[in-house]
């Protein structure tokens, strides 16, 4: 039986800032026995891109392209603000229904990158929130495999939609793994990536720790990397502060190499959707939280802020080859790309 062609409806690829459409290329890239096939059907910017579609996150375009398409396994990344602005993009459902019952063959799997938080009946997202419940309510009933990125994620899934066919897949780097050979860290320079908010979000949770840590002559230098600035946060001093903007993913993956410790927002519900933390674990960089560390591997593997000055040398290279490891066995984009593969697959069985 001749396979279906692979089709990603996705945000934006790169080299645009986004986290999604990063994942979708990267997926695309290592997909088993070869990419050629694979179809991108994004919400703008794929002019420059081949087989790649924009469909201006408008459902009836939508729809134009996966009729044109026909028999296809499709897979959605879902996240409902990169389709909607208000994140209820409730033509979706319908669009998905329609191709599904015109194409019998046609397989659809859903990613579901982000979910509606809680909010109470007073607040103006409640029932954005209780809307974008229902949509993911009907996607999910429409998909013959659901995927989603953190373990509370599939419970709420399970909540929202009543499956309990929920699979977890944690994220995989978003900046893939140095070639170059390994060199002395900088020791008292330090690294906070990713994306604007994230870095804003670090740089609050570690403002304490930081200006301890320059006190006691361990951090003279703080590396931001990433796209855009993050707001000043005027409580640290900006002379250790530097800014190196957007970088190439070779770049980030050299600077990853070279200073001593990361910073990162992640904690034990959130650490495996973090593209950030996982390009640390790729590229054997020492991670630091602000969290309390638990006995769950991979995150067993980070180092607490309180920790540092007082671990040894010793540790955190145990605990850096550790994670490294465990990356390389369970998140890496070859194995990534081959459990979505079979789990397409096992639909189709």
């Amino acid at each position: 039986m001749k396979a279906n062609p692979l089709v990603i409806i996705t945000t934006r690829l790169p080299p645009a800032a986004c986290g999604i459409g990063t994942y979708s290329w990267l997926l695309q890239k290592h997909w088993p026995n070869g990419s050629e096939a694979v179809e991108f059907l994004v919400i703008d910017g794929a002019s420059t891109l081949d087989r790649a579609t924009n469909f201006n996150a408008n459902t009836a375009q939508l729809a134009r392209e996966l009729k044109r398409i026909g028999t296809a396994d499709v897979l959605l990344h879902y996240a409902g603000r990169a389709y909607q602005r208000f994140g209820c993009p409730v033509g979706l459902p319908q669009v998905l229904a329609k191709w599904k019952g015109k194409f019998r063959g046609a397989r659809l799997m859903i990613l579901f990158h982000e979910l509606p938080g809680q909010f109470p009946p007073i607040s103006r997202h409640f029932w954005l929130g209780k809307l974008n419940s229902w949509i993911i309510r009907r996607l999910a009933s429409l998909a013959d495999v659901v995927i989603t990125n953190t373990g509370t994620h599939v419970a709420k899934l399970r909540e929202i939609s009543g499956r309990t066919d929920i699979h977890f897949l944690p994220v995989g780097s978003n900046i893939e793994s140095s070639t170059e050979s390994p060199s002395p860290r900088l020791r008292t320079e330090f690294l906070i990536f990713g994306l604007p908010f994230g870095r804003w979000q670090t740089l609050e949770r570690f403002q304490i720790h930081i200006r301890r840590w320059q006190a006691e002559g361990r951090l003279t230098k703080l590396h931001l990397i990433g796209p855009d600035q993050e707001p000043a946060l005027t409580e640290l001093d900006p002379s250790i502060i530097v800014r190196h903007g957007m970088l190439p993913s070779t770049e980030v993956a050299a600077l990853l190499g070279r200073f001593q410790f990361a910073l990162t927002n992640v904690s034990e519900e959130t650490w495996s959707k973090s593209g950030a933390f996982m390009a640390c674990a790729a590229n054997k960089c020492p991670v630091i939280i602000a969290s309390e560390r638990s006995g769950a591997i991979p995150f067993s593997y980070a180092i607490g802020a309180d920790e540092v000055g007082a671990i040894s040398d010793e540790e955190i290279a145990r605990r850096t080859a550790g994670l490294a490891e465990w990356y390389h066995a369970n998140a890496d984009w070859p194995v990534t790309a081959a459990r979505v593969a079979s789990l397409f697959d096992r639909a189709g069985a």
